[in-house]
């Protein structure tokens, strides 16, 4: 209720005397008071039964009335605890006495007056009487506002006096505090609040909220403690003001529980700072405090390490064991590490497989060193999860800051350059970043920003080296291999280079579908002769391309715009492709067989070999890789490993391609051990598209001696 609403408050008037004319007389005269009701009693019975029920803001009480005079009325009126407060103005037609007067006082009456009444005298009057009932209304309306607003406020509330006793307390504080009104009410503010544990001060609690009030009139403090309660562990959060702001003023304090707000905040905090699978500090976490050491270290003249970790071949775990495997892995990995660093030391987990550990205040390199050793053996040790012995290794990468130098972008910089630089020095290894590094990586920066626009421009060369039978004497097909192009008298730059670098990136896609392109717009062209209507095609597919998740999609895509039978166009897939991506990988290459294509193994032997490949998937060939070819005819265990590899492939019905065959003696040896189809600089190297008919129309002989091969010798 506002205070236009608490104006319209109606004050009720009692009128009693038993002739009505009287009544009626007194109702004219009042009547230019607003916000009033009046009521008429003829007797005094009727006048108390009135009274049963209602308040009034006075009674103007007749004293002559037959059956009960108007003394014993106010008398009785008076003796009530809900009336004993009301107004008595008596009406008398007689001339009183001094002693009539003073009866009428004894019996409850505040006012005589003798008839005919003066009207102006009895408005005023009566006037005074509704003026205060009016005030006597609105102040009980914002006494119980008030109550209602305290009670409903959710919090504790409490008034301290000077000294710091408690002198009111609503039920709020009395369920926090978890005790009676009376147990409160006059005890010392410092008997239920205290300082937290760790936050002992010079002064009382109480003391400093004094201080801090009478210096700003409202202050809040954060976090309190409660004691004599059962929840020993209870906090809660004090908001004090001070009608004024001296010293001698009480305060009002208004407190609420916030432990389980404290306990969310900190859940929130942990959430945003560590990594909800392992509980190493997260990335942004990570971040907030390399910062921070760095400006120790250059505060300290001090020296940190810096060590980023990525674990080999974790994907293929993922795929192979399934990601709940995975992830018991990651928890195990973290919990060593967590074990063998100090309590100043810093472990987090970056995202995937990658880790970083901070040191501070060590000796640099030695440092570094001594501990990426320890990480690398640590890891490497078994773990047994669910039954399964499971195996990992890691690549470390090191960077070092001495003196606050370099910043923390160059610092993160040097060590993912030194971490790729021990994944190029084979994996299993750490690298300490050193100067070199970074000109290799600018190096590398500067050839895929080149990549990229020979791509853009579509000025990616391919070349085809040819596969030669020996059974059928001729040329059988070639192998698409992508070259850097001449630009303005540039030296070209090696595959062996570029190609790495794009498989980093998503050039690798672009650059692969660019190959593939210029391949099947060659085998295309291939249909319309009869000289060249025979050969296939081989292409090289990596890892990554295989485990895009549209490259089926952009091969339908390229493959919708030209015409020719699919069987002609071999798909080469390395080892090294399964070991990284199985279970994808397995997926697109099935994909591939069932639409037509054929399927080569390629650099067989040289990865982690597995008969389950041969065994589980629908290679049609597989291709001997050129480091075994080049030892035949020198190494008699090389001879064996060739004929086991070409025993196998004749099991599984498959053709074997010999690579990298370049003298007349290598030759000789595979076709000695059975291998019919030969690729390497004896009968062809690379050569442009232009190249291919002259090459495939010699009329001169290519083989110089026409040899049976025996695939049963021994």
């Amino acid at each position: 209720m506002n205070d236009e609403k608490m104006d319209l408050h109606v004050s009720k008037i009692l009128i009693v005397d038993d002739l009505r004319n009287n009544s009626i007389a007194l109702a004219k005269v009042l009547q230019p008071l607003t916000n009033i009701q009046l009521v008429l009693a003829c007797s005094g019975s009727e006048a108390l039964s009135k009274l049963i029920n209602d308040k009034f803001a006075v009674v103007l009480l007749d004293v002559n009335m037959p059956d009960m005079d108007g003394y014993e009325v106010a008398e009785l009126i008076s003796a009530t605890e809900a009336h004993k407060h009301t107004p008595i103005v008596m009406l008398t037609a007689h001339d009183p006495s001094a002693a009539d007067i003073l009866k009428a006082y004894e019996a409850g009456a505040i006012d005589y007056l003798t008839k005919p009444i003066e009207s102006t005298i009895l408005l005023s009057k009566v006037k005074q009487f509704v003026k205060i009932d009016q005030l006597q209304s609105k102040t009980h309306y914002l006494k119980s506002e008030r109550e209602v607003i305290l009670e409903a406020a959710g919090q504790g509330v409490i008034k301290v006096d000077k000294k710091g006793d408690i002198q009111f307390s609503n039920s709020k504080a009395c369920q926090i505090l978890d005790t009676e009104p009376k147990k409160i009410l006059g005890a010392a503010f410092n008997l239920w609040f205290q300082w937290q544990a760790n936050e002992i001060r010079g002064q009382t609690l109480f003391q400093h909220l004094k201080d801090k009030v009478t210096k700003l009139g409202l202050y809040q403090h954060q976090v309190a403690q409660l004691i004599n309660h059962k929840n020993e562990n209870l906090q809660v959060e004090l908001t004090c003001t001070s009608a004024m702001q001296h010293a001698d003023s009480s305060m009002i304090i208004l407190f609420q529980d916030i432990t389980a707000r404290l306990e969310m905040e900190s859940r929130l905090v942990h959430l945003a700072s560590y990594d909800t699978l392992t509980q190493l500090v997260n990335r942004t976490y990570f971040h907030d405090r390399l910062a921070q050491a760095i400006k120790r270290s250059k505060r300290y003249n001090t020296s940190i390490v810096l060590l980023l970790l990525d674990l080999d071949r974790f994907k293929l775990i993922n795929d192979t064991l399934g990601h709940d495997i995975g992830d018991a892995l990651l928890q195990k990995i973290s919990i060593r590490l967590k074990s063998m660093l100090r309590e100043t030391d810093i472990a987090a987990r970056l995202g995937g497989d990658e880790f970083a550990i901070l040191l501070e205040d060590c000796n640099s390199n030695i440092d570094a060193e001594e501990i990426a050793k320890k990480i690398g053996t640590l890891i490497a040790v078994p773990c047994i999860i669910e039954d399964k012995e499971i195996s990992i290794e890691t690549s470390i990468g090191i960077s070092c800051c001495n003196n606050g130098a370099p910043d923390k972008a160059t610092l993160l910089k040097w060590a993912d350059i030194a971490l790729y630089a021990a994944k190029a020095a084979g994996r299993n290894c750490y690298q300490i970043f050193v100067p070199s590094m970074s000109e290799q990586a600018k190096k590398q920066a500067y050839i895929q920003n080149q990549l990229r626009q020979i791509l853009e421009r579509k000025q990616l060369e391919v070349y085809y080296q040819g596969q030669y039978s020996i059974e059928e004497d001729r040329f059988i097909g070639f192998e698409a291999l992508v070259r850097w192009p001449q630009i303005d008298n540039q030296p070209r730059i090696s595959p062996a280079q570029f190609i790495p670098i794009a498989e980093q990136s998503r050039l690798i896609y672009d650059l692969g579908q660019a190959v593939l392109i210029q391949a099947c717009t060659l085998l295309q062209e291939w249909q319309e002769s009869i000289h060249t209507r025979h050969l296939t095609l081989a292409v090289n597919l990596s890892a990554k391309q295989l485990n895009a998740h549209d490259f089926l999609d952009r091969l339908e895509d390229i493959l919708c715009r030209f015409k020719f039978p699919f069987s002609k166009l071999t798909f080469e897939i390395t080892e090294t492709a399964f070991l990284e991506h199985s279970e994808c990988v397995t997926r697109t290459v099935n994909t591939l067989k069932s639409m037509g294509f054929l399927l080569a193994l390629d650099d067989f032997g040289t990865g982690y070999s597995s008969l389950n490949y041969l065994q589980n998937l629908p290679f049609d060939i597989i291709k001997i890789d050129q480091c075994f070819i080049q030892r035949l005819g020198t190494c008699d265990k090389t001879w064996a490993l060739v004929k086991a590899i070409i025993t196998i492939a004749d099991a599984f019905d498959m053709s074997i391609v010999a690579e990298g065959v370049e003298s007349k003696k290598q030759l000789d040896s595979v076709i000695a051990l059975g291998c019919d189809k030969i690729q390497g600089y004896y009968f062809s190297k690379p050569i442009a598209k232009e190249q291919i008919d002259s090459l495939i129309s010699s009329t001169a002989p290519v083989c110089p001696l026409k040899l049976t091969v025996n695939r049963n010798t021994n």
